[in-house]
């Protein structure tokens, strides 16, 4: 996978952003989502799990510590929840099944893509193009 300068398409450079992208969690379109490969889980916040109508799905009990914010306030876990989630556009999309932690914090963001969800998905982040790529799927036949 590479990045090249038209992955510049639509970035007003120079920049500080956050990569910040758009995805099918469960059945819903799901806008800003951050990237942070710094954080160590994958966070749906609770105010987004709640406008998902997810009829049928209930959060599973978590018991492992809390997270910390900056300052250093604990952030209980509501629950966990594994969503599948869409990446890509047609003809090239994958689709990987996501295990959220829900908190019930303010954020600007409706969720957070850390690093196991980097993993599960084998994807490459590019700050200065502001772009996350994927392998695409093995081809069959």
């Amino acid at each position: 996978m590479t990045f090249s300068t038209e992955d510049y398409e639509d970035v007003i450079r120079p920049h500080e952003d956050p990569l910040t992208i758009n995805h099918i969690i469960g059945k819903n379109k799901i806008c800003k989502v951050m990237v942070d490969t710094g954080s160590s889980t994958n966070i749906l916040f609770h105010k987004t799990y709640c406008k998902m109508n997810l009829a049928g799905e209930k959060l599973e009990p978590c018991n492992k510590a809390p997270l910390y914010t900056i300052g250093g306030h604990p952030i209980p876990f509501e629950g966990t929840i594994t969503l599948p989630v869409l990446l890509g556009k047609l003809p090239y999309t994958v689709e990987k099944s996501v295990k959220f932690y829900v908190v019930r914090i303010e954020s600007p963001y409706n969720a957070i893509f850390g690093r196991p969800f980097s993993s599960t998905c084998e994807a490459v982040e590019s700050i200065p193009h502001l772009k996350l790529k994927f392998p695409p799927p093995p081809r069959k036949g």
